[in-house]
């Protein structure tokens, strides 16, 4: 049916109503029609105007909705609520705010700001959790691995800033805190004093032992206080007792004390000392107090106090009661008289070398 044919059918319509009700507005007329007697069937397109049902009311002045047999295209959205699942194929954007109570996604790209203080949580299988930047070389990563935080890169904090256990400062930018009282360092640079409680082992050379309180430089069983030990031999710092000091060989050694890398002092392994150096000029041995040789208690009002015979100019000073009978002597050899008495010698001279020489006496006591 064409335009036409309508226009003609509704005009007859009206007449027939008119003529039925000639004072009567053919309006008034339509408005007492029961609603829906007019078919859908009947309406092929034009426009309806001020369209609106129970649950549709259209009040656009521009087309906003448009549908054909593969999708509906809407130009502006909104949605007080969505019931059932939906699925989204495209892109999503949104310009405001979404409020969520779980968000699960497979791939998360975002530029993420936390304005609500609340913590990223992992729950149930933590393990392997964490942050990873995927990059060209390899995966960087800061992750939970089973009672610890695993970072496959450097940490670096910022100046003045520290490395904290239990609030407590273990490591800042130039020293360790007071609270590490253990380590293994195995290497440091210079250091300004250090205070070592315990045994202690310097490259295997200086040992401490704390059991004995000894130090030893190349032992490892110092033998006294302090010892030094080089080629085999033991120099050894201590004391004898709770009175005396000592200082000497551990083993049967010889010890010599030197200056200008020459020696001085030599004190053999069986306790024989030599002053001076049979190889070197000969030394001054200087001695400000009293010399007592072989003597327990020295008599204080003498400077020497010998017990036994001396040589005096490589001569044999000696006493006895009467002359030798045995033994090789030298002349100028002499025997003081242990028993003098008035009529007596003196002493005993050694005219002539022999065993035991020919000996005449000397200075007869007593006599004018």
């Amino acid at each position: 049916m064409n335009s036409n044919n309508i226009d003609q059918a509704l005009a007859a319509l009206a007449d027939a109503l008119k003529s039925q009700e000639p004072n009567v507005n053919p309006l008034k007329i339509v408005e007492k029609l029961p609603h829906r007697s007019l078919s859908g069937d009947h309406i092929i397109g034009g426009k309806i105007q001020d369209f609106s049902s129970g649950g549709i009311k259209d009040i656009a002045t521009q087309t906003q909705i448009a549908l054909d047999n593969k999708r509906v295209t809407i130009k502006n959205l909104k949605v007080e609520n969505v019931e059932d699942n939906l699925s989204v194929a495209g892109d999503l954007n949104v310009l405001g705010k979404i409020v969520v109570d779980t968000l699960e996604v497979r791939d998360l790209k975002a530029d993420l700001n936390l304005s609500n203080n609340n913590p990223i949580k992992y729950v149930d299988n933590i393990d392997g959790k964490g942050f990873l930047w995927v990059g060209k070389d390899y995966t960087k990563q800061f992750v939970y691995t089973g009672e610890r935080i695993f970072s496959s890169e450097n940490i670096d904090v910022a100046k003045d800033k520290n490395y904290s256990i239990n609030g407590i400062p273990v490591i800042t930018q130039d020293s360790l805190g007071v609270n590490i009282t253990k380590s293994n360092l195995k290497e440091v640079g210079r250091l300004k004093g250090l205070i070592v409680d315990g045994g202690m082992i310097v490259n295997n050379y200086m040992v401490y032992d704390s059991n004995t309180d000894r130090l030893g430089l190349g032992t490892e069983e110092p033998n006294g206080a302090l010892s030094v030990a080089e080629d085999g031999i033991e120099i050894i710092l201590g004391t004898e007792d709770f009175t005396r000091a000592k200082i000497g060989t551990f083993a049967s050694h010889d010890l010599n004390i030197i200056t200008n890398n020459t020696s001085r002092i030599s004190v053999g392994a069986e306790g024989n000392i030599l002053l001076g150096n049979r190889d070197a000029a000969p030394i001054q041995v200087s001695m400000h107090g009293r010399l007592s040789i072989r003597v327990g208690t020295p008599d204080p009002t003498v400077d020497l106090h010998v017990r036994g015979a001396i040589k005096f100019n490589d001569r044999l000073q000696k006493y006895a009661s009467g002359v030798p009978t045995t033994g090789s002597y030298n002349k100028g050899d002499i025997f003081w008289n242990i028993e003098p008495s008035v009529g007596a010698y003196v002493g005993w001279i050694c005219t002539k070398a022999g065993e035991p020489g020919i000996w005449e006496p000397f200075g007869k006591i007593g006599q004018q």
